[in-house]
């Protein structure tokens, strides 16, 4: 049985077709939750109609009666999408404008009553700024999936890839995703450049993290790569490309203890790099 039974969604106005609704409506009808839809008015001044520049009372009359007939329409759309997909999907849903000034204190607040968020990955985001996967993660202590731009995503979970370091960070990664993990189809625990952290790991790299895994229900292979001085974001974007999987695990982590450096190496490649969807947590 899912764990996840609140997932928040933050919806772009700057994606026209909403394709992030579409995943999220999916997976609350895989673990039969509420679906929570966020949708940024803000981020609508960010558009190309966004600033206007007009003289006399006249035209600004005629300016802010347009400004909010383009927020009733993207307003209406949003909330018409997530209400198709929560009906065609057999899931509840709830729809949440942001409507004051400080869009991204209110996303974080939006955020901290669910067992799940996701943010999709856009180069022309017109999110609150400041909302990050990463401050949700750190701020909030939910976790994250950030969705690739234009993601697909198949009906059957077949194989989930869990970045298996033996760190706390991935330890609550791991168990944050059992819910996506029990349903995959396989989950690859994947461990890189096991002879180079030695004892770590134990007499087997990646076998007790295994058993643990199965002893959820989740059908377990362990697979170790060499780096062979690669970074290590780019072995694990290759095993997912070669392995064909729906969703990539792994702990949020750095040593530095700087709000700075704390998602550095391979958390921030990971996420400069979006292929497949991420699921993130700390």
């Amino acid at each position: 049985m899912s764990s996840w039974k609140s997932i928040a969604v933050f919806i772009d106005p700057a994606d026209p077709d909403y394709n992030i609704i579409d995943y999220a409506g999916w997976l609350a009808q895989q673990c039969d939750a509420h679906l929570i839809g966020i949708f940024n008015m803000g981020g609508l001044a960010r558009g190309p109609d966004g600033y206007t520049a007009v003289r006399g009372d006249a035209a600004i009359q005629d300016c802010i009666a347009r400004r909010r007939q383009r927020e009733e329409k993207a307003v209406f759309a949003a909330g018409q999408r997530l209400a198709e997909v929560g009906r065609g999907r057999g899931v509840s849903v709830e729809f949440r404008v942001l409507w004051r000034a400080n869009e991204a204190e209110e996303a974080v607040l939006n955020s901290l009553h669910c067992d799940l968020v996701l943010i999709g990955d856009r180069k022309d985001s017109w999110l609150p700024q400041n909302v990050t996967p990463e401050r949700v993660v750190f701020e909030v202590g939910v976790p994250v999936i950030v969705v690739p731009e234009g993601w697909r995503q198949p009906e059957k979970i077949q194989r989930v890839l869990v970045a298996w370091n033996a760190t706390r960070e991935a330890r609550r990664a791991m168990t944050d995703a059992l819910t996506y993990i029990t349903l995959a189809e396989q989950t690859l625990l994947l461990v890189i450049d096991p002879d180079k952290q030695e004892g770590r790991f134990g007499d087997v790299p990646g076998a007790d993290a295994a058993r643990h895994l199965a002893r959820h229900g989740g059908n377990v292979l362990t697979l170790t790569e060499n780096s062979y001085g690669r970074p290590i974001g780019e072995v694990i974007l290759s095993v997912a490309a070669r392995e064909g999987v729906d969703l990539i695990v792994m702990g949020a982590y750095s040593k530095p203890r700087t709000r700075q450096l704390l998602f550095g190496g391979v958390t921030r490649s990971m996420l400069t790099s979006i292929r497949y969807p991420l699921l993130i947590s700390r």
